[in-house]
């Protein structure tokens, strides 16, 4: 008798044990699918300050040449160390594009400003214009992506044609996205 109540003591902890873990590898897969909620600390405003617009600034003023006294000026990167600096921009803003793809960001830090500079719709505006529109800021913003894309590929060539080129296209995409977005009566006049 002492067999037998052995034995099914160490099926019955067999069984157990298998239930654990089978359900930890249940909890492991489900915990793999469903990620963590996205954070929303951060608005499209303050994403658009603090990392769109110095990433984007720096492609564009790679290929810039002014014209001096003195002769033409280059703002082209020189050495490995600048490229390797626009190359860090450039990932900048193709990784702030996931970013943006969120849905129901805050707009702005306050979204309920009113506040605005001429020309451009307040907070509140924009608001009612991204939740009706979401769909069309994701597409800008995957368009943006694309494109952020496109100058990173240009920077590791170290082609200043195609960064120039690049350059124009993400310039009409900004303004496609702000027409429409942040100030859409700049659209509407002659």
């Amino acid at each position: 008798m002492l067999k037998q109540v052995s034995w099914f003591r160490r099926s019955r902890l067999a069984l157990l044990g298998s239930v654990l873990v089978l359900g930890g590898t249940v909890m492991t897969a489900q915990s793999a699918e469903a990620p963590p909620p996205f954070k929303k600390d951060l608005s499209i405003d303050e994403l658009m300050e603090a990392i769109v617009m110095p990433s984007a600034d720096a492609i564009w003023k790679s290929t810039q040449v002014d014209v001096t006294p003195q002769g033409e000026k280059s703002s082209a990167p020189t050495n490995d160390a600048e490229w390797l600096a626009l190359r860090h921009q450039a990932v900048s803003l193709v990784a702030v594009t996931e970013l943006l793809l969120i849905p129901n960001l805050k707009v702005a830090k306050d979204p309920k400003s009113t506040k605005h500079n001429e020309g451009e719709l307040s907070p509140v505006e924009i608001t009612k214009i991204y939740k009706a529109a979401i769909p069309a800021f994701q597409a800008h913003a995957t368009a943006l992506h694309a494109l952020a894309l496109k100058a990173l590929a240009a920077i590791d060539k170290r082609d200043l044609d195609a960064i120039s080129e690049v350059g124009g296209d993400l310039d009409a995409e900004c303004e496609a996205c702000h027409l429409q977005f942040w100030y859409p009566n700049q659209a509407k006049q002659p």
